[in-house]
């Protein structure tokens, strides 16, 4: 009975995986825990002018962590992996705009046509580059700048640096004014997995993601 009892344990203890329909992939073996931010994607530390952000805690496992990184000023961003039992489940999680955008239009650059909108208090200029969606979100009360300058920051930000080049589809949502509650987001779905890093500020935020391996 003892032999049997330890057979058993070690078949169990063998099952990594645990898919729950379509969802998300549960991880069950100890061995597959992310304790560091080297055993992840996430990079350790991002820079943009004026703002570093480094990673301060990494929980999870590898099909499923989360990375918090802390900066000054009070800037903060949180790199997430999740993995889904399928790639459809996963790239419905992304929420990626196609080019049937309509309102009128603005050159960010020779290359880069935007669709610019206006709801709520807000003006919304939105573009497509390759698999990535784009939108710059801009307060009207926003006096820094024009809806219009700021997404031609998004613009060459990730025009001078890439996007993960593993991404099958991927959405990014920026907004021009610092948000404490980290409303900036870079996602995107490599088959199974959805990444997703979310931020106080634009730049960092974008920055994260950017040099992500």
């Amino acid at each position: 009975m003892q032999r049997k009892t330890k057979i058993v344990t070690a078949v169990t203890a063998a099952l990594a995986v645990l898919t729950l329909g379509s969802g998300t992939v549960v991880q069950m073996h100890a061995a597959n825990d992310v304790s560091s931010v080297g055993q992840t994607v996430a990079p350790k530390s991002a820079s943009t002018d004026g703002a570093k952000l480094t990673a301060t805690s990494t929980s999870g496992t590898k099909q499923n962590y989360t990375v918090k990184y802390d900066g000054n000023s009070d800037q903060s961003a949180t790199f997430q992996k999740k993995t889904y039992g399928t790639d459809s489940t996963a790239e419905k999680q992304v929420d990626y705009v196609g080019n049937n955008t309509e309102g009128a239009t603005v050159k960010l650059n020779k290359n880069t046509t935007a669709v610019v909108q206006g709801t709520m208090g807000h003006t919304y200029v939105h573009w497509n580059k390759g698999d990535w969606s784009v939108t710059a979100v801009t307060s009207n009360a926003d006096a820094a700048g024009t809806p219009k300058q700021f997404a031609k920051q998004v613009n060459q930000q990730i025009t001078e640096a890439s996007l993960p080049k593993r991404a099958d589809t991927g959405a990014i949502t920026v907004y021009s004014q610092t948000d404490d509650d980290e409303a900036n987001s870079v996602t995107w779905q490599n088959g199974k997995q959805v990444y997703k890093v979310s931020g106080t500020t634009a730049d960092t935020t974008v920055k994260v993601a950017q040099d992500a391996e």
